[in-house]
């Protein structure tokens, strides 16, 4: 495997378990990216050297730039990019140091780009000289094809390509125009009245008071699908970010108060009070359904596999494959896997006369004196299993740069840091006797002490 290939897989790997742990990772972009977006219209409007945009008209158009592949797909064929997140090469992976900050751009790269495009159901336009055309997915452009009126079809393909809006509609009139206090037309007046359904999220209200002043806003947020620039080479999705400040009926007359003639402090007291009021944006943008409590389930069950999957050097892909498997159904919280019948029952609550402590045959349930019995799984049981093995033959216990150990861990390349991962870091201060550097063994073995206190205080 090359080095290239070693760093692919562990990158897919930690995309799965993000998306695994996120359900509503999509949701959570989305909202940094409103974030991402406010702050930008803070910049602008309280940058004194900009005139066009003031509190009176809080609205800013702003451009989120994306990877893309430039090169066209086919000889023959006008080009047709897709995204590009980020490339993996021996430069950029060398070292774990480096390798994790280019793993780690690739995922932000991917998921950004990845719930923008889903909002705006990843279509896209192609610009090239100066000309924009419409790109669609392929299941999309059959069912359009499928709609025989054309009336239909035009409005299916509006629907599609709209922006995904929060607080706002887009509504095209062409070259329409409008007269005061003239009634509007009758194809106006039906839009506005379907105007609801021409939002994903009809409003997202924000009250603030500062040191007596109240004000009452709205969030206009709307992500446009995907532009790909072929004439000037850059890929970007249209997002326009506002706040409607709610107007106000004063004297018979409606003004509209704004925090333009506030001391910055207070503006700036304002602003803190927006962005972390969209914090909170989460938890009315998930769905009701899976917003519900959680129940939490406890699943016995015998599951019989081949043998040769429960050996040593196949025992962690097992258990992965049995995890991945009970995650269908719901994000999985804990999981312990051992051999039937080798549970810690099994040696009749007998002391090992090797550690000093109680355990099953796998490692996985472990009693340690009077603390309560600890449960391993993974790689963590055969991590303790080597170490004992090592008192079992006499040793005081084994050198982290051991061959076998550097193998067991992994990834991980080393024992403290696969515990301190799996957020198992009490488990390792219990466990093991670290105070001889570069040196790991049991804390029960003969020998070594292993009373409360000095356990818990390394």
């Amino acid at each position: 495997m090359t080095v290239v290939e070693k760093y692919l897989s562990a990158y897919r790997r930690a995309l799965d378990n993000h998306e695994r742990k996120h359900p509503h990772w999509r949701i959570e972009v989305l909202v940094s990216l409103i974030k991402w977006s406010l702050r930008s219209l803070q910049h602008y409007i309280e940058d004194s050297r900009n005139q066009s945009i003031t509190w009176g008209d809080a609205f800013v158009g702003l451009h989120y730039p994306v990877g893309w592949n430039w090169k066209p797909r086919g000889e023959g064929d006008i080009a047709r990019g897709r995204h590009v997140f980020g490339e993996i090469t021996k430069a950029n992976t060398a070292g774990k140091r480096t390798a994790v900050r280019t793993l780690s751009k690739i995922m932000v790269n991917q998921l950004n780009a990845t719930a923008l495009a889903d909002v705006t159901h990843w279509a896209w336009y192609e610009k090239l000289n100066n000309y924009h055309t419409s790109v669609l997915p392929g299941e999309l452009i059959v069912k359009l094809n499928a709609i025989k009126d054309k009336r239909a079809r035009r409005e299916a393909f509006d629907e599609l390509v709209r922006p995904f809006s929060i607080g706002a509609a887009s509504m095209d009139h062409g070259d329409m125009k409008f007269k005061d206090g003239a009634w509007l037309p009758k194809q106006v007046t039906r839009e506005l009245a379907n105007i609801g359904n021409l939002m994903d999220i009809p409003r997202i209200a924000f009250s603030a008071e500062v040191n007596g002043r109240q004000i009452e806003m709205c969030l206009v947020f709307q992500v446009h699908p995907l532009i790909a620039d072929y004439d000037e080479k850059k890929a970007y999705h249209p997002i326009t970010v506002g706040l409607f400040i709610e107007p106000q009926v004063s004297g018979g007359n409606i003004v509209t108060q704004t925090p333009a003639d506030w001391p910055r402090r207070d503006r700036e007291t304002l602003w803190t009070g927006i962005l972390q009021a969209v914090d909170q944006i989460v938890g009315k943008l998930v769905p009701a359904s899976e917003s519900e409590e959680s129940v939490i389930l406890s699943v016995n069950a015998r599951l019989k596999v081949p043998a040769n999957w429960w050996r040593p050097e196949n025992r962690s892909a097992a258990i992965k494959q049995i995890a991945d498997a009970h995650s269908v159904a719901g994000e999985l919280i804990g999981i312990s896997v051992q051999a039937a019948g080798s549970g810690i029952e099994k040696h009749g609550h007998a002391t090992c006369p090797v550690c000093g402590w109680i355990h099953d045959t796998g490692f996985t349930q472990i009693k340690i004196g009077g603390f309560e019995a600890i449960s391993l799984s993974g790689l963590l049981p055969d991590i303790v299993r080597l170490v004992h093995q090592a008192h079992e033959k006499g040793f005081a216990g084994v050198s982290t740069k051991d061959g076998d150990l550097l193998k067991t861990c992994g990834g991980y390349r080393h024992p403290c840091k696969a515990f301190d991962d799996l957020k198992r870091r009490r488990e390792y201060k219990l466990l093991f006797d670290t105070r001889k550097r570069g040196f790991i063994s049991l804390r029960g073995a003969v020998g070594i002490n292993r009373n409360k206190s000095e356990a818990g205080s390394e």
